[in-house]
């Protein structure tokens, strides 16, 4: 507003204003103000959230109580003391309710303990306006302005963007907050002095930086599906580049300390730890409600024969890949993983039995998981063609090696176009499974027969041939699980996708993050320290 009012007009002109204001729109506000409090570092590493009972028109902070006791903060509320106009904060236990008081206002049930004060309590503050200086208009009696001149915390004044005032008239008793919270946006007014000192600088830099980072991948982790939406996220590039950095140390150690014997028996929780830290971030940015984006569905009969068709141009597929960058002679050799361990076997028993575990299973598994299980979830609000992309491209970089990239990529676009057309994570690792097998078992007689056919050419013609086959049948599978999706009337997660046209540029900038950058770069190196 650009005209100077006094407190009691800027009084009654909120007053007026709140009254007509909506209630969807005031619900949308309210949200979106809760948002941003929720994604503060201050309201996150606060022990003791006070908070107040909501009058008609202020904004309604109620719904933070669950969120505080899940974090395991106390909360607390005010209870007015008309006789001295001065307020104090009582716990609410969970099982209690709020009780009219003084004014009408609800306030803790009689009996409740007396909240102890300190630094690392988070106040929030009601308001009738605000000014960007933190200065507020209340009611008149100077309850919270008595409160907030010994408050040792931070405080936090919430309003409406369009009842942000440019200046309010201030008395010597006034006591302006800390933060302002609106609709819009969040306002840093002062710190406490001990914040002021250490903001910028030591170990609670470090904590703030570190604590926007987490709250910017907790929102992103449980943002909803299918929305249209060009902003990067910047969560699966971090997940991807811890299992990175794991699977490289792996590397590194393998070079200086294990031997091969060694490296057997370590391979196995080694690879359970490259994958399992990032799904452990992953449970913990988005806690129980994960599981509801992994997919995990039986595999439908009527998806069998197609399910089929796949593994065989996935076997084909590679074979094809495998001599177009590396050359005929490139199928020879022993099956090796992340480009670190190799598959050594004895021929008895428990050794086909433990490489079949550490070589086939485990890997299907996990990076199923991981890849088409978490992955492909964030990158969907962008549209199953960038979830298939970009995936796939995480994936081949795992691996770690610049000649069998492109076969890798191939995999991981034929595996993501899998879990979408069958709808089960199930699925994909039993593709990826049945394909390491292969690997491991059957890709060693096949080396056998080019080597006796004596024609090289004979053998490329009949693997592109098979290959051309099973694409084929696959794809007319395919038609044949969308079309009786569509009879279903099943609707796909990301029906809000973009346009085909909209893609190069939703890629590009899904592709330019300092994490993804990141993620480039160490595969980079040791691609080329494993040349």
């Amino acid at each position: 507003m650009s005209e100077r009012l006094t407190k009691n007009e800027l009084r009654r002109s909120r007053q007026k204003a709140r009254a007509e204001l909506g209630k969807k729109r005031k619900k949308e506000w309210d949200t979106a103000i809760l948002r941003r409090i929720l994604d503060s570092p201050y309201f996150k590493r606060a022990k003791t959230i006070l908070l107040y009972a909501p009058t008609v028109g202020e904004v309604n902070v109620l719904p933070l109580m669950r969120a505080a006791r899940d974090h395991g903060k106390a909360v607390a509320f005010p209870k007015c003391h008309p006789e001295t106009n001065t307020i104090e904060f009582f716990l609410l236990a969970p099982d209690a309710k709020l009780e009219p008081g003084a004014f009408g206002i609800y306030e803790p049930p009689a009996g409740s303990g007396l909240c102890k004060i300190d630094e690392t309590s988070f106040c929030l503050v009601p308001g009738l306006a605000y000014d960007k200086k933190g200065n507020r208009v209340g009611y008149g009696k100077g309850y919270y302005d008595r409160f907030l001149a010994d408050f040792p915390g931070v405080s936090c004044g919430v309003l409406y963007e369009e009842f942000l005032a440019d200046e309010i008239p201030t008395e010597e008793w006034d006591r302006p907050v800390n933060l302002l919270v609106t609709d819009r946006r969040t306002i840093g007014v002062s710190l406490p002095v001990e914040e002021k000192a250490e903001h910028g600088k030591g170990l609670a830099f470090f904590k703030d930086l570190w604590a926007k980072i987490w709250a910017k991948m907790q929102k992103e982790a449980t943002e909803p599906l299918g929305e249209r939406n060009f902003r990067p996220v910047h969560s699966p590039p971090v997940l991807v580049f811890v299992s990175f950095f794991f699977l490289s140390l792996v590397k590194i150690l393998d070079t200086f300390v294990f031997n091969r014997t060694w490296e057997m028996v370590l391979m196995i929780p080694f690879q359970i730890l490259s994958f399992g830290v990032p799904l452990g971030i992953y449970y913990l940015l988005g806690g129980k409600s994960i599981f509801k984006r992994l997919r995990l569905y039986k595999i439908r009969k009527t998806n069998i024969w197609f399910l089929f068709c796949v593994l065989g141009a996935m076997i084909t597929g590679s074979l094809l890949f495998s001599i177009l960058t590396g050359g005929i002679s490139s199928l020879d050799g022993k099956f090796t993983l992340y480009s670190t361990f190799v598959a050594n076997m004895s021929g008895n028993f428990w050794s086909l039995l433990f490489v079949t575990l550490a070589f086939a299973a485990i890997p299907a598994v996990c990076e199923e998981i991981f890849y088409r299980g978490v992955l492909c979830p964030f990158y969907e609000r962008f549209g199953s063609g960038c979830a298939i992309f970009i995936s796939a491209l995480f994936f081949a970089l795992t691996h770690f090696t610049l000649p069998l990239f492109p076969t890798y990529l191939f995999l991981g676009l034929v595996l993501s176009f899998t879990l979408y057309a069958t709808g089960s994570l199930y699925a994909t690792i039993a593709l990826h499974f049945l394909y390491n097998l292969f690997c491991l078992f059957g890709q060693p007689y096949l080396s056998d027969f080019y080597v006796n056919a004596g024609n090289n050419a004979v053998f490329i013609f009949l693997v592109t041939v098979l290959f051309l086959l099973f694409c084929a049948f696959g794809v007319g599978e395919a038609r044949k699980i969308y079309h009786r999706y569509a009879k279903e009337g099943k609707k796909a997660v990301y029906e809000k996708s973009l346009l085909l046209r909209e893609y190069p540029r939703a890629i590009l900038k899904l592709l330019f993050t300092p994490g993804t950058l990141f993620c480039l770069i160490l595969w980079l190196v040791m691609s080329i320290i494993n040349l």
